[in-house]
């Protein structure tokens, strides 16, 4: 289809907001979680996607995770600072108001296993072993997607899911194709989590 060049319509819409879809996530205070995968590419869509809901975003990505994504995309599709390096500040606590949930996508071996055996040795998993107390409380819910290739899915794996899903962890099933453990596409994610929040 041949384009005629004219610019588009102004809109309304200021330069980083989101045009909401729905208010499923209205109020929520989400801390999105990414590790050292491929797949961390895609934490900027999710974050657009879950404040499309009304969400408020931040971000805590891994050394390895930003191989994949910068802090300034983090920061420009959340609105919010990304978490990177922890200060007095106790990012991981979530400041004055704790996390409504958090949501590790995607998940790689390495964190979840770590994260499963109680390791706190990063941001990610220091976030993450705060995130588990709270649960534990009753405060704040967890959600992982696993993303790895199909050969690391293995019974170290599948037991530090288990062990997780008994701890009350929500585990989201990937897109499983190609011999991989995929991110879903970020609107399907998304969908996930609030069907398992409404139950």
């Amino acid at each position: 289809m041949s384009w005629d060049l004219q610019a588009p319509k102004p809109s309304s819409i200021a330069d980083k907001d989101v045009k909401q879809s729905g208010d499923e996530l209205k109020g929520k205070k989400i801390c999105l979680l990414l590790s050292g995968s491929i797949a961390a590419y895609k934490g900027p869509d999710i974050a657009r996607e879950l404040r499309k809901q009304g969400a408020d975003v931040t971000f805590v990505a891994s050394e390895s995770a930003l191989l994949f994504v910068t802090p300034m995309t983090l920061e420009w599709t959340s609105g919010n600072k990304p978490v990177t390096n922890l200060t007095a500040d106790a990012e991981h606590l979530g400041g004055d108001k704790h996390y409504d949930l958090y949501i590790l996508a995607p998940g790689s071996y390495n964190s979840i296993n770590k994260f499963a055996s109680g390791i706190a040795d990063s941001p990610l998993l220091i976030t993450l072993s705060s995130a588990l107390g709270l649960l534990e409380q009753g405060q704040t819910k967890i959600f992982i997607c696993p993303c790895m290739h199909g050969s690391m899915h293995n019974s170290i794996l599948t037991d530090s899911l288990t062990k997780l899903r008994g701890l009350g962890v929500e585990i989201l099933k990937p897109r499983q194709e190609d011999g991989k453990n995929k991110l879903p596409e970020p609107e399907e994610l998304v969908k996930s989590v609030i069907k398992c929040i409404s139950c």
